[in-house]
């Protein structure tokens, strides 16, 4: 039997650990914050969905407001929403940018807003904290 080095064994190993672990099919990711903003303006929400497409297939990202009833943002007479996608690595993961634009904030638009990301192929859904919004006047 053959010993190799303490260091070259603990590289090998190292490799062989990171190369069998699992990758979780999405991940959200943005901002913690507190919005504060007057009455009539508008605010943007930004949300960073990283997936690999091989495992998730399908992806729908959007913010919903939490405080009525979980309503997705979709209204365009209320909302603006932007999307951009781009690959980030050699290994299929790409990240999907959702921009949502609240237009001409009301009291009632005051709450909680949550984005989420939905795997079509996983069935798996991923969401991230709570952002807070105060409406001013």
């Amino acid at each position: 039997m053959m010993w190799l080095p303490g260091p070259a064994v603990l590289l090998l190993v190292t490799l062989f650990v990171s190369s069998a672990q699992d990758k979780a099919p999405v991940e959200v990711r943005y901002l913690t914050q507190t919005i504060t903003s007057p009455s009539g303006s508008s605010i943007k929400l930004t949300c960073n969905a990283h997936y690999y497409v091989e495992l998730c297939g399908l992806l729908h990202v959007a913010w919903y407001h939490i405080t009525k009833q979980s309503a997705e943002l979709t209204d365009p007479r209320r909302y603006l929403t932007t999307v951009n996608e781009t690959t980030i690595s050699d290994d299929n993961m790409r990240r999907r940018q959702v921009v949502t634009e609240i237009l001409n904030l009301t009291p009632e638009d005051a709450g909680q807003f949550q984005c989420t990301a939905e795997c079509e192929k996983e069935s798996e859904t991923v969401a991230g904290h709570y952002i807070w919004i105060t409406v001013i006047g």
